[in-house]
């Protein structure tokens, strides 16, 4: 999951960092509110936490302003304050969900969940799957690898969303086959090395950490380098 953190308080901002990353989540951090909305506009995220003291401008008036440009990225507010006016204020605002940064982490960190698990279709159907700074859009058949766009024909999204579904296992060949070409008679293995050399090609190319790899005399599989 990628995550923009906005929060201005550092001694906050490095205890919640710490417990992100030890998650495993790919963090990108704001210190201040035109920042972290510029950020927020020009990138691809699945939730924004967002302090809601800012400087330059306050979390209520990023949270406005992703919405007035039709940003619907899951914004969960956090705060020193929990009187109910407040957090009334934020949802209002345009907030998915709003904590006090006393809450128990694990709250925290379920909270995260959740808004994630409703973004992506609940827990049988998710219509997003992601990888490191990989991102399959399911309903829309569409990839982005670090928050560009890129350009594959169905046959190697489907390929890639098999990889992607098993990520961190390694798929043979024959299980490729039946996978993605329905075990049809005139494929054989040497389709499947072609495609995955096109997803190479698109994929791993322009980045220094491959994600697709080789397990030789068995098959492949898609790993992260986090």
């Amino acid at each position: 999951m990628k995550i923009l953190l906005i929060q201005s308080d550092p001694v906050y901002l490095d205890a919640l960092h710490q417990l992100l990353v030890e998650r495993q989540y790919i963090i990108k951090v704001a210190t201040d509110g035109y920042t972290g909305l510029a950020i927020a506009l020009h990138g691809r995220f699945d939730l924004i936490l967002l302090d809601t003291k800012l400087p330059r401008m306050d979390g209520f008036d990023v949270i406005r302003r992703l919405r007035q440009e039709n940003d619907s990225t899951p914004v969960m507010l956090i705060s020193t304050r929990k009187d109910s006016a407040h957090i009334v204020k934020g949802l209002y605002a345009g907030a998915d969900d709003y904590v006090v940064r006393s809450c128990d982490p694990d709250e925290l960190l379920a909270r995260i969940y959740a808004l994630h698990r409703r973004r992506t279709g609940g827990f049988n159907s998710p219509t997003i799957l992601s990888i490191d700074n990989l991102e399959l859009n399911i309903a829309e058949k569409v990839a982005y690898r670090a928050s560009k766009r890129i350009s594959l024909t169905a046959r190697e999204f489907q390929l890639l969303t098999f990889l992607v579904e098993n990520a961190g296992r390694v798929v043979s060949k024959s299980q490729i086959l039946a996978k993605v070409w329905d075990n049809d008679a005139i494929c054989n293995t040497n389709k499947v090395e072609v495609y995955i050399n096109f997803l190479r090609k698109k994929i791993d190319r322009e980045f220094e950490h491959k994600l697709i790899h080789t397990a030789t005399g068995v098959g492949y599989l898609l790993k992260s380098g986090l």
